[in-house]
Order: C-alpha cells, then structure tokens, then sequence
C-alpha cells in the first residue's frame, strides 16, 4: 500500500510540474528621457526702402510663428546669428513667450547667443509670435544681407 501512495504522490508531482499557467508576468521599464524641441514656420523676408527728410531710414517688420515642447523645467530659448550684422544694420526678434514663461521684448541679435525667451517650464505650445524688425542707419550700405538665425533651447 505504500508504493501504492508513492506512486499516486509521484503522479500528482509530475503532472503538476508540466501543467501550464494560464497566467504570465513580465516587466516593463520606461525611461522619459529629457525633450527640448523647438521649431520656426514661415519665411521672414524684409525691405527697408522708406525714410522721411531728415530721419534715419524707417526701420521694416516681418512676423513668424513658432513651437515648442519641453519636459524640463528652468528652461531659456536663445538666439544667434551665423554672423553679426553689417554696419549700420540691426536685426531685432521678439518671441512671445509660452504659458508660464517670460519673454526678454525686443531683443538685438548678433553672433552671440541672448536669451529671448526664460523660465520655461514643462511646456507645449505652438503658434506662438516670433516678431522681426530690421533697422538701418544711414551707414548701412545698400545690399541685400542673409542671416541665419538659430534657436536653442538651453538651460536657464
């Protein structure tokens, strides 16, 4: 009777052994990485053809538009030019600044980077105003002048 037990033991072990769970566990990491993206939309092209008698040339604007996502807190949007400005001519930016952050105003742009827009904080936003405005003096010389504007998101 005993092997009888010993047998029925060893029957019930080795089926449960190769019994299939209807159940299965698996883990899953996510890693949010830090994002700081930033775009622009619309070509900026600028006459300055105009003066009154007497004054200096009157200065021309043209308007943009851009976007931005970040994730990251304390967060400044910056610009630069790829080269400063001839004599006697001025590129100024505005960016209005998305929900909870502060733009700089108007803001003079040459080859080294200034903040146009700070603390900005866990953010998205599209459509926002970029302003241009180009100011010549009387020692601008006539040409047509190129720049490329660049726009980093940057710690604050």
């Amino acid at each position: 009777m005993k092997s009888f037990y010993s047998f029925l033991a060893l029957a019930f072990f080795a089926t449960a052994s190769f019994a299939q769970s209807n159940v299965a566990t698996q883990q899953v990491s996510i890693n949010v990485a830090e994002i700081a993206v930033i775009a622009v939309q619309g070509n900026v092209s600028m006459t300055i053809n105009q003066a009154t008698a007497g004054q200096a040339p009157d200065a021309a604007t043209a308007s943009a538009t851009y976007a931005v996502t970040t994730n990251g807190t304390q967060k400044k949007i910056t610009a630069e030019l790829d080269q400063d400005m001839p004599t006697g001519l001025t590129l100024n930016a505005t960016m209005a600044a998305p929900s909870g952050a502060s733009s700089a105003g108007k803001t003079a742009l040459s080859s080294n980077a200034v903040d146009l827009v700070t603390n900005v904080t866990k953010v998205r936003g599209s459509g926002l105003s970029l302003a241009y405005e180009a100011v010549a003096t009387v020692d601008a010389d006539p040409a047509s002048v190129s720049r490329t504007v660049t726009y980093t998101i940057t710690n604050n």
